[in-house]
């Protein structure tokens, strides 16, 4: 519902579970929002711990407090809180996350300005305490400005031909924002909104395979944070280093089977690949679409061959596996992706570039970001300084 001074109301999603050491920080970072149309919906999972006196503490009536009732997956919790929300735009953030502190009033006004229905944000990285082996936390910040309407089809298959990383697309995830309207529309058409067990993936894929173009802000308005619960980081370590970690006890858990056209691990894990997740969640939200790209398994075992390393024995074994199931040829695959890796190199040389003299890192034993929203008021600090915002 829009209010009487125009803006939209904004619903902020924090999906949490057993979390609460780092959870209470990300929902101050949205608390502290000088936004009123908002509301805030903390799904909890079924928490054991102090989850919901957190939210009892602040106290604030824009917060509620939804309950699981019994231990969902990840895309079932993050189902459940969307039922829930009531806002004219959506969006979700980890609970090891955070916004910005103007995240919200910049959100309404790009929606006010640009004429798109979903958005995605370039982010900020924050590295928990305790990351690495430091024992002080540290965010790197873009310094980046400036927004642009992208066609949706052309950024699905630069992801695809893994020239940019899924996160370049409209993902209902941190940074990224989706009205309504657009959300009851993939369900209606899906039975569901998440079909995939990465529901993050997934909603860069379906929100681009429904609309035509979306918005992006080079801008950041929200912090991807990293901390010893993070599922996205921990997936792609050495496997025999998570056996109980927090993406092993994900991939154990009841949840929406892996995509039939994708084999498992040896170990029945989900293979350790960006490209592998996105190529999952392009397939499961194919409905969406009217084709896919001629000889899409062929390219994708290249693509995939082509950014893992050659000691990479777990997707080596795996790319085999994927092959066989396909009837691909393997070794021509393998020689085609050395190429596919030096030209992406040599495309990335100038990109790379560019982000590091376009970044900041702060953080140090003097100045010790202890959370994400310390970390959040840093970022903003010198954001303002350099008077991007």
């Amino acid at each position: 519902m829009t209010s009487r001074s125009g803006t939209p109301k904004i619903t902020v999603i924090i999906p949490t579970r057993e979390r609460c050491d780092v959870f209470a920080s990300a929902l101050h970072t949205v608390v502290v929002q000088d936004y009123d149309n908002l509301e805030i919906l903390v799904s909890d999972n079924f928490s054991t711990d102090d989850t919901r006196e957190v939210v009892t503490r602040v106290a604030d009536p824009r917060v509620r407090y939804l309950n699981t009732g019994k231990r969902l997956s990840m895309s079932g919790n993050w189902e459940f809180a969307l039922s829930h929300a009531t806002g004219d735009w959506v969006t979700i953030i980890g609970d090891d996350d955070g916004l910005l502190p103007d995240a919200l009033d910049r959100a309404s006004e790009f929606i006010r300005e640009m004429d798109v229905l979903a958005f995605q944000s370039t982010i900020c990285r924050y590295r928990w305490p305790g990351n690495k082996g430091r024992q002080y936390g540290r965010i790197r910040v873009p310094l980046t400005r400036g927004e642009e309407v992208r066609p949706s089809e052309t950024w699905m298959n630069r992801v695809l031909q893994g020239r940019v990383v899924y996160a370049e697309l409209p993902m209902l995830y941190t940074g990224g924002f989706a009205n309504m309207a657009v959300l009851s529309d993939l369900k209606r058409r899906m039975g569901a909104f998440y079909r995939s067990c990465v529901p993050d993936v997934y909603s860069g894929f379906a929100i681009a395979s429904l609309l035509p173009r979306y918005g992006f802000s080079r801008s950041p308005l929200a912090i991807a944070g990293i901390s010893k619960h993070s599922i996205g980081v921990d997936h792609f370590r050495k496997r025999e280093k998570v056996q109980t970690s927090p993406s092993q006890k994900f991939a154990a858990e009841e949840n929406i089977p892996f995509h039939k056209d994708i084999p498992l691990m040896d170990d029945g894990g989900y293979p350790p690949s960006l490209q592998v997740t996105a190529l999952e969640a392009y397939l499961q939200s194919a409905p969406l679409r009217n084709d896919d790209p001629p000889a899409l398994f062929d390219q994708q075992l290249e693509v995939i061959l082509s950014a893992t390393g050659p000691d990479d024995r777990d997707i080596t074994n795996w790319a085999r596996k994927f092959a066989a199931l396909h009837g691909l040829d393997y070794e021509l695959a393998r020689r085609k992706s050395r190429g596919r890796r030096l030209l992406r190199k040599l495309e990335e040389l100038p990109i790379n570039f560019a982000r590091r003299i376009k970044r900041r890192t702060l953080g140090s034993p003097t100045q010790t970001l202890e959370n994400v929203y310390e970390a959040s008021l840093a970022a903003d600090a010198l954001l303002r300084k350099k008077k991007l915002r």
